[in-house]
């Protein structure tokens, strides 16, 4: 059994909904298409393996994926603000619902939050978790320009701490944009970086200690987490003052991380790093060759049959417990 925790969805209402817009996020038709124009060197076509369940599910039969727990793509509705922010975030997950309901053996979802006001993000998650059956949450790194770990948003923590829902943080427009949206694609490095700072800030900040309970997936096998969690530690005493957490890296292995890797070097590591309990399979499908990291999990010596078996599958079965 294969569970991708790594899966989008787009939908042409939500195109139809922002396409009245001229400032970011906006979309507009282009041959027949609609293009998501997210930030200053961000545009997604939309195809149909976004909207189309049934291309969705040709594509999970074709690699052997049982069941892929669907999140909105971005842009995400927080970075219209306001009410519109909360109306979007809305209709997007009544999109995704309708989506999940074709084929509930299939898919699993991810609610999505507008945050134009936190007390309708409350009862919005309650209503995704409770009346639509949704199993997760979905976080961007940083929602309209504010890091995660901003005390307004601790309502939404705590929440899914009594839930014990697991929360997926996934790269978005990213706070910094100085030369991180012109010359190299944006999912490529920008994305990592935004996501990196999230987890990082999460640690240092005691969101993850303060909220242990609700399990937080990291993208892209922790984008550059695994990597740099020895050099924060070794830093963290003569750079972070008094008051710094201790040894941040005992807070980040906590986390876990997706295997939307493109070669064997970084899932190795990242193997290494964290151990197969808190590994879980992704594909970032449609995007990129969303296949390679099956083929990457599929060879790699360093992952014996039992650690395979937990990251295809048992890990997640765990995480996304029904509700």
């Amino acid at each position: 059994m294969k569970i991708d925790v790594h899966s989008h969805f787009l939908s042409q209402d939500m195109a139809r909904a922002l396409e009245k817009r001229s400032a970011f996020p906006y979309t507009r038709l282009v041959d027949g298409t609609y293009h998501y124009h997210c930030c200053p060197g961000l545009t997604i076509p939309m195809a149909p393996p976004h909207h189309d369940a049934a291309v969705k599910i040709d594509h999970m039969d074709e690699v052997g994926i049982d069941v892929s727990v669907l999140s909105l793509a971005v842009p995400g509705p927080e970075l219209l603000g306001g009410a519109e922010a909360d109306e979007t975030a809305r209709l997007a997950n009544d999109l995704l619902a309708e989506m999940i309901a074709t084929r509930p053996d299939r898919f699993w979802g991810y609610a999505t939050l507008g945050f134009g006001d936190i007390d309708t993000s409350l009862k919005e998650l309650d209503r995704c978790i409770g009346t639509l059956g949704f199993r997760g949450l979905q976080l961007y790194s940083n929602l309209n320009g504010k890091p995660l770990d901003d005390l307004r948003f601790r309502p939404i923590f705590a929440r899914m701490a009594e839930l014990r829902k697991p929360i997926f943080i996934h790269p978005t427009v990213p706070l910094n944009q100085n030369y991180l949206t012109d010359l190299v694609p944006v999912p490529v490095l920008a994305f990592l970086v935004d996501n990196t700072l999230a987890a990082m800030r999460l640690a240092l900040s005691g969101v993850l200690e303060e909220y242990a309970a609700t399990p937080i997936i990291i993208p892209h096998a922790g984008a550059t987490v695994p990597y740099l969690m020895g050099r924060l530690d070794s830093m963290i005493g003569p750079f972070g003052g008094s008051g710094a957490v201790k040894e941040p890296s005992r807070l980040l292995k906590k986390l876990y991380m997706d295997t939307v890797v493109y070669a064997r070097e970084p899932f190795d590591w990242c193997l290494s790093m964290m151990g197969a309990n808190q590994l879980v399979l992704g594909t970032d499908y449609p995007y990129g060759d969303w296949r390679r990291p099956l083929e990457v999990l599929a060879k790699a010596s360093s992952c014996t049959p039992e650690e395979r078996e937990k990251i295809e599958h048992s890990n997640a079965q765990r995480l996304f417990s029904s509700p």
